[in-house]
Order: C-alpha cells, then structure tokens, then sequence
C-alpha cells in the first residue's frame, strides 16, 4: 500500500515515556547535544522485544542545508569528511557502547529522529547497532543526494523517511519483500520515503536512479 500522510505523519510511534533510567543515560544525552548542537529527547522504545532500545530525537535549530554543509566542513557531530568515512566510527557508537559497558546491556537505537527547521529525518533500525554504524554514511549520501532529493533545488522535503521497503504486487498475489534478511540485505541505500508539502501522499527516493518515484512501498515497520 502506499504511503499516506494521514497515516504516517506521527513518525514518533515507537516510543514511550521512560522507564528507570539506564545509568549513563543523562550523559548520552548532554554529549549529543554537544555533538550535534541539539536539544535531545531519549525515551525507551515500544517495539516488540526490544525494551532496552531507545529512541532518540534531536532538535536542531537549523535548515537540512545548513545541516549538509556543516557536515561537510566536518564541525556537525565532528563527521569525518566525505573520504574518511568508515563503518563504526560514529559518535553515536562511542556514546552507545559506554551505556552498554555501564549497564551491562546491549541497549540499541531503535529510531533515530533529526528534527531541522524545514525538515524532519526519520531513520529506523534494520539490524544490530545499524543506525550507530551508518550514520555518518547515511548523512554524507544525503549530502550527495540532496539536489535531487530537492527536485533540483526547487523544494526542501517536509519529511525524510530511512529506508523503506518494497511491496510487490500482482494479478494473483501481493508478495510483501520485507523480512528481516531482505531488508538487512538492501540496507539503507536503496529506498527512502519523501514528504513534500504540496503532495498528499509520499513520493519515493530511488538512490540507485536518482530519481523522486512512484509506487507501491511502505515505511519500515519493524
């Protein structure tokens, strides 16, 4: 089915008030607002079996093009330039893995929400320590990404949504790809869901083409 913004404009579904809090936890949160010059809300996700993961939010009191660009001059998050960009090198992992080795846990993010001025960017767990991994990774393709994400710096999305997944679908059967391997599998880098504010429904990002589409794709629910 298609994504529809009625449905799907409360992105923040997978989260709770918090629990006793992890030790630590206060930490995470005031080294991610110095990081990433945010206010940081943590809540413990919802998600089925995955009580120790949380969800985070960061609100940033600039535009995703101002976000791109600090990226890139690599004082945003202290992101590493575009050519040093490794797998596990994030801020994030540091942080996390200190809540783990204080709690003895293997606390995860769940979701992961970056809230800009003009944008909100909604990035969902696919596999162990997947968002902690790639984020760097993540950022910097959108940066690659971002005039055509833009339609050719004619409109700032309204909504970012990583990644979602394919449905396919016909005369006889409607097979739904998703399953935990097949989306491990196509990783964050082929699927994102795009808000614009004069479309009513979501349009799709193809990161191979390039190219903003159609079709019949829904957001990763795990």
């Amino acid at each position: 089915m298609p994504l529809n913004r009625k449905e799907n404009q409360h992105y923040s579904t997978s989260k709770s008030t918090l629990k006793k809090p992890l030790i630590g936890l206060d930490t995470l949160k005031s080294c991610l607002e110095k990081d990433y010059f945010a206010k940081v809300t943590i809540v413990y996700s919802t998600a089925c079996f995955e009580e120790e993961n949380l969800a985070i939010e960061m609100n940033c009191n600039i535009s995703l093009l101002e976000m791109l660009f600090h990226i890139q001059q690599g004082n945003w998050g202290n992101t590493p330039s575009l050519n040093k960009v490794y797998k596990g090198s994030s801020l994030f992992g540091e942080h996390l893995q200190y809540i783990r080795d204080e709690n003895q846990t293997t606390t995860d993010i769940e979701e992961l929400s970056i809230i800009l001025k003009d944008c909100t960017i909604v990035i969902k767990k696919i596999a162990p320590e997947s968002i902690e991994q790639e984020i760097d990774v993540l950022l910097n393709v959108l940066a690659e990404n971002y005039v055509y994400i833009t339609k050719h710096l004619t409109v700032t999305p309204m909504e970012l949504f990583i990644p979602v997944y394919e449905e396919v679908s016909s005369a006889n059967h409607s097979n739904n790809t998703v399953g935990s391997k097949k989306i491990i599998e196509k990783g964050y880098y082929s699927y994102w869901g795009v808000y614009y504010n004069e479309e009513e429904e979501a349009m799709i990002y193809d990161l191979y083409s390039k190219s903003i589409i159609t079709g019949d794709l829904d957001l990763l629910n795990l």
